[in-house]
């Protein structure tokens, strides 16, 4: 066009700068920008929108923003444009603030902008907000699309509101929309999560052409209420409608066998992975496999499995330093947590207990007591209930019984049952019925249920 000598006008860029977005060509919508610059024409409002949509597309909000901020006009797209350009960054704060200055500008906010900014607090673990955008849509009369209701859903499933996701569910049924797979799905996963199991069986049951995604929501479903034998059978099952579990199947199953220590199945699910590519990246389920050899007291396994694997965190030498804690081989533990140390991996809270559990069941107690007070001056952990759990059971195994005692009125927690009772075991165990009979006394002044 350009070398017949026509010159391109107000409706040949906006299509050009949008097939640049389209194709992330950014040295052309660079080029087709500096052109629109030197054109001449009149400052126009749509070609100055697929300037900031299509520097947006191709990640550049700061070009994007610089466009955006010198229009003396914007409408809803500009806003929408610049709004999403920020959310496919990642950068919410920029998204939630432009957000506000929309609302002030008194421009008409779409359905689009809300869906974006809600997916924003959803990503962002804000689900309390997420849900919080529902009635503000319905106040300005706009009706839920199936992306407001599959988000709405997610918030819903992730902090257990049921009732607020029934509602969306008769919205769906009113509106037409609990046919489309995504909501299904959403509905599925929103009840099974808040442990409405019966509802989300019947979901699924209902559903004539199951997806790999309908599966996954529920097996992930009774994952997440430690309903083991039905996760598997659905998994079992899903497999013999000939769809292939993918990575979000074997996340859901898998940290299960590990929690209940099922072997068997655990081992099935390992060759699968072993045999089945597009895998090995995922280091939660190698973690989750290490957890499962280590619980179920296949140490050497687990040890061999840890050893293959190339990239380890936190969780990685967690559960191999619990298995061995499990097995009594103590100082095998403390040297994989001297070696996680050396790697320069932090251990949080749950690392602790694993290690001071390891230093109580191999008689540990110098040891232990050194890790113990390490832990907030060396690894900025404050202990928690389970730390002093641990040091009462790592002094009461060891017949410190005195020193058991002085951990349970020193801390600063109020002594549950279950800490008076291994307080009691240790001194039935070691004979010493002073502080045995002070224990059962603190013990029945509970009146604990068992």
């Amino acid at each position: 066009m350009l070398k017949m000598g026509i010159k391109p006008d107000n409706f040949t860029y906006p299509s050009v700068l949008k097939a640049c977005g389209d194709e992330f060509d950014l040295g052309f919508g660079r080029e087709l920008h500096r052109s629109i610059d030197a054109s001449g024409l009149e400052w126009n409002l749509f070609v100055q929108n697929a300037l900031v949509a299509m520097y947006a597309k191709c990640g550049e909000v700061e070009l994007a923003y610089d466009v955006f901020e010198k229009m003396p006009e914007k409408d809803v797209v500009s806003w929408n444009s610049i709004i999403s350009g920020y959310a496919s960054k990642g950068m919410w704060p920029q998204a939630f603030d432009l957000l506000g200055k929309m609302r002030n500008s008194n421009t008409p906010i779409n359905l689009v902008t809300w869906n974006t900014i809600a997916g924003g607090y959803f990503q962002a673990g804000n689900y309390k907000d997420a849900l919080g955008l529902i009635p503000q849509i319905r106040k300005h009369g706009i009706h839920l699309d199936s992306v407001a209701m599959v988000i709405g859903l997610g918030a819903c499933s992730r902090i257990g509101i049921v009732k607020l996701g029934k509602e969306i569910h008769g919205y769906a049924l009113r509106n037409g929309c609990d046919g489309n797979e995504s909501v299904k799905n959403a509905l599925i996963t929103m009840y099974s999560r808040c442990k409405d199991l019966r509802h989300a069986y019947s979901l699924f049951r209902s559903t004539e052409i199951k997806s790999l995604v309908t599966w996954n929501s529920m097996i992930a479903g009774y994952s997440h209420s430690d309903r083991y034998e039905e996760a598997s059978f659905f998994f079992r099952e899903m497999i013999s409608t000939g769809i292939q579990p993918n990575y979000v199947t074997i996340v859901s199953i898998l940290p299960l066998c590990a929690r209940v220590a099922n072997l068997h199945h655990g081992k099935e699910i390992h060759c699968y992975i072993m045999t089945h590519g597009g895998f090995k990246d995922y280091l939660l389920l190698w973690n989750s496999l290490v957890d499962m050899y280590s619980k179920s007291g296949k140490i050497s396994e687990a040890q061999k499995l840890f050893n293959s694997m190339n990239e380890k965190d936190k969780v990685t030498y967690t559960s191999l330093i619990d298995g061995y804690g499990m097995q009594g081989e103590g100082q095998i533990a403390l040297k994989l947590f001297e070696e996680m140390n050396n790697c320069g991996i932090k251990p949080d809270h749950i690392t602790m207990v694993a290690v001071l559990s390891a230093c109580s069941h191999s008689g540990l107690v110098s040891e232990g007591q050194i890790l113990f007070e390490k832990m907030s001056s060396l690894y900025g952990i404050n202990p928690r209930m389970e730390h002093f759990d641990c040091m009462v059971d790592l002094f009461g195994r060891a017949g410190l019984l005195k020193r058991a005692a002085d951990v349970i009125t020193m801390m600063p927690f109020r002594p549950s049952a279950a800490l008076w009772a291994t307080l009691i075991g240790a001194c039935r165990k070691h004979g010493n019925t002073d502080i045995g009979e002070w224990a059962a006394k603190k013990l029945l002044e509970m009146k604990p249920e068992n």
